[in-house]
């Protein structure tokens, strides 16, 4: 079987005359070309003895290096560790350790962290900012593996979560994984050869490098690298080389907006926004319906244990459908399952269960949060959610997020949705604190639109409106900015710790 994450695959979509490729800093690199410097650094970890099994970090941001590094590491054999550009040194070194990775690549902005974690860690690091690659540190080679061509079964990506409530886990995800995300996410997307994609958020980050590169490439499309997402860069370079696609993801849609009128010139060949990531409230969907009235709308909804997306709603749906993620894509099994693990009813809220072939292996090194996780083949996602009766599923919570105060539940993101709804807040995070007479207290870290002086009063009187008394924050606190995490997921951990005193 010839897998989509080989090098091998660019080869094969250069001799179908697939016009596609990899477009970083106005320079296009089409598949043959990407083939050529894939099979360059992957002789060069050969003659490092890297192969079958060894961990390889790689620490870029969104650039060709990256794709490099991934196909090449593929195409021996090997794993690939993405680690986060945001991290810091001690962050990464105890990924490194955590992953037993055996050496470490690093772009050339990020060599001084690299070098650094490294040294923590006891990994050699090596920059990719020339051919062959350059030592940084030098340590103990790896022991020498065979090399040889991946295969379905073998462990493609050990890629860790975000950590947003605890120490980031490690996900074993295969190539058969990558493979039938690839699948399912371009499918229910629709994905073409013409597409051109943009790349905005890590691709260091496994559902983004899945959704927004792996899947252009599976169809020989274009694939636009930007390092960071910056609107003003957004908007130039979708002018330049033609995007149609692009993938807001997290607090993105918010900037986007906050920009106003778009040039004609910047929207005329986006086709599809695409929204995820994070709960984005219905008017900030109409917003962007109407900014990019050609385009259509798309959310998905997915995981990293999940490898990608598992649902997506497209086109009037998304508005049709206040709230919902969306059907179940091809090649993957969704269900609502009670406490007790029955399938809940249609419009009955329970916990959101995935099967199927995208499903990752387990948590390296963690059994037993693996066994709490995968039961009976299905991946638990610790998210809470209900289906109706034409099988359109809406997430509502989280089920360790839910708030319990009085003996009533609330769910952080339906206050989250209600108060977001107000002119003057920017930004906003909804986690419970403790209280002494309720056990927990709703309470709402806001971020003001810049220059307002919101209060508290205006924020009590607007949820009166629009929430059940006992959903309403009992307590509110106004911060400049939420703490959000390479994802840009925010941290609730952090609110919590901050907060919970």
């Amino acid at each position: 079987m010839l897998l989509p994450t080989s090098p091998a695959y660019l080869r094969l979509q250069a001799a179908r005359g697939a016009r596609g490729g990899v477009v970083s800093a106005g320079a296009h690199a089409g598949y043959a070309a990407l083939a050529d410097d894939v099979d360059r650094l992957a002789a060069w970890l050969v003659r490092h003895g890297v192969g079958a099994g060894t961990a390889v970090g790689v620490l870029a941001a969104n650039q060709p290096a990256l794709v490099h590094a991934f196909f090449a590491v593929w195409g021996v054999g090997a794993t690939v560790v993405p680690l986060g550009v945001r991290a810091t040194p001690a962050e990464t070194a105890r990924l490194l350790e955590h992953g037993r990775v055996a050496l470490l690549l690093a772009d050339a902005a990020r060599v001084d962290l690299a070098r650094d974690a490294g040294a923590a860690a006891g990994v050699g690091v090596w920059a990719l900012d020339a051919t062959p690659p350059r030592l940084v540190r030098r340590a103990r080679a790896p022991r020498a593996r065979p090399a040889r061509a991946p295969r379905p079964d073998d462990v493609a990506t050990l890629a860790y979560t975000s950590g947003t409530t605890g120490a980031p886990k490690g996900v074993l995800l295969t190539h058969a994984n990558l493979f039938w995300s690839m699948l399912a996410c371009g499918q229910a997307r629709g994905d073409v050869a013409d597409v051109v994609g943009i790349c905005l958020s890590p691709l260091t980050h496994v559902p983004v490098l899945v959704s927004h590169l792996l899947c252009r490439i599976l169809v020989g499309g274009t694939a636009v690298l930007l390092e960071r997402f910056d609107v003003d860069a957004l908007l130039e370079t979708v002018e330049r080389h033609a995007v149609t696609d692009v993938p807001l993801i997290g607090g993105m849609p918010f900037d986007v907006l906050a920009r106003g009128e778009l040039p004609a010139g910047a929207i005329r060949s986006v086709r599809k926004i695409s929204i995820g990531g994070a709960p984005t409230p219905m008017e900030t969907k109409r917003s962007l319906a109407r900014l990019f009235a050609r385009a259509e709308l798309i959310e998905a909804y997915g995981q990293t244990e999940s490898t990608d997306g598992v649902t997506m709603t497209r086109g009037t749906s998304v508005l049709d459908r206040p709230g919902t993620v969306g059907r179940t894509n091809p090649h993957v099994v969704v269900a609502v399952r009670r406490p007790d693990g029955t399938l809940a009813a249609p419009e009955e809220e329970g916990e959101i269960v995935v099967g199927g072939p995208t499903v990752m292996r387990g948590y390296y090194r963690d059994a037993a949060a693996t066994a709490a996780t995968v039961r009976d083949g299905w991946l638990h996602t610790g998210d809470l959610g209900r289906q109706d009766a034409d099988g359109h599923l809406y997430v509502t919570g989280r089920v360790k997020d839910l708030i319990i105060t009085g003996g009533e539940n609330v769910s952080a993101v339906e206050v989250e949705e209600a108060l977001r709804a107000h002119p003057d807040v920017a930004d906003i995070a909804v986690i419970g604190t403790p209280h002494p007479k309720w056990g927990e207290q709703v309470t709402a870290v806001v971020v003001p639109r810049n220059g307002i002086a919101l209060t508290r009063e205006v924020l009590d009187a607007f949820a009166r409106d629009r929430l059940a008394g006992f959903k309403r924050p009992r307590r509110i606190e106004f911060v400049d900015a939420l703490p959000r995490n390479a994802a840009n997921k925010v941290q609730a951990g952090l609110l919590r710790a901050r907060f919970g005193a």
